[in-house]
């Protein structure tokens, strides 16, 4: 897929945004809102705040089914924010002649906090000059991507007896005994698997309301050698562990949303 780079707003401290790809059908005249901005139909407001941050769920043989959990920071950073918008900009451009959408995201997480206190009484409250930037887009609607808590087992690719929740990208290295015996008549390799756990909320703009959502929690393995198998995460590069986060991205998130974004 390719991407185009997100231009840096001066008046918006750590606020990025980009214009989707223009078409040729005149699109309808814009009705004002309630708040009394016009909005456009065909518009959509996209905001990612995934950040940087990547969970890490580690099991070993010293600690059985108990979870020793950490943290890794992605790089470039906004990359994987970045996956997202390009992922939806596909989306929602060729959901209906005519459509377009204002890409926005935040290099700072920790301004919004929890993500489920976003919403009060099934309406959205956005902090500061982000809440004012997105609802002046000209925009009928906004997809909110966030991190979400989910259980692991709703991702299938990830090994059993995980007891912990899964929230945003992130990674699990399970190097506990392995219950099967390969061909070679070696325990079976650890398993190193990219997933991500998030949610998107379709928001009404003429008065922040919450119109529908959905949970994605995916996970894919990546390949582990008896050279590697020793620490599986060091025998990986960055380039490589972000790559892999993208491609669920990719691959994932735009069959979840389709739905949310149909005409």
């Amino acid at each position: 897929m390719k991407r185009r780079p997100l231009c840096l707003l001066a008046l918006l401290p750590a606020l990025a945004f980009a214009q989707g790809p223009k078409h040729k059908a005149e699109p309808p005249v814009p009705a004002p809102a309630a708040d009394g901005a016009p909005r456009d139909a065909n518009r959509f407001a996209v905001l990612s705040l995934l950040g940087d941050n990547v969970q890490l769920v580690s099991l070993t043989p010293a600690r059985g089914d108990t979870v020793q959990s950490g943290e890794w920071a992605a790089t470039p950073a906004g990359g994987l924010d970045n996956a997202v918008l390009q992922a939806l900009n596909a989306v929602i451009t060729g959901s209906a002649q005519g459509r377009e959408a204002k890409l926005y995201t935040s290099s700072t997480r920790s301004l919004f906090g929890d993500p489920a206190g976003l919403f009060v009484d099934g309406r959205l409250s956005l902090p500061g000059k982000l809440g004012e930037a997105v609802r002046q887009s000209g925009a009928a609607h906004l997809l909110l991507v966030t991190r979400s808590r989910q259980e692991p087992a709703l991702a299938a690719a990830l090994p059993p007896r995980i007891l912990t929740s899964l929230e945003g990208p992130g990674f699990v290295l399970d190097q506990r005994p392995a219950a099967q015996i390969g061909f070679d008549g070696q325990p079976g390799l650890p398993v190193l698997a990219p997933y991500v756990s998030i949610r998107v909320a379709l928001v009404d703009l003429a008065d922040l309301r919450l119109k529908r959502e959905q949970s994605l929690a995916v996970a894919s393995r990546l390949p582990v050698t008896r050279e590697s198998a020793a620490n599986p995460w060091a025998a990986t590069t960055v380039e490589q562990r972000v790559k892999a986060l993208e491609a669920l991205i990719e691959a994932e998130l735009p069959k979840a949303v389709k739905s949310l974004v149909a005409p």
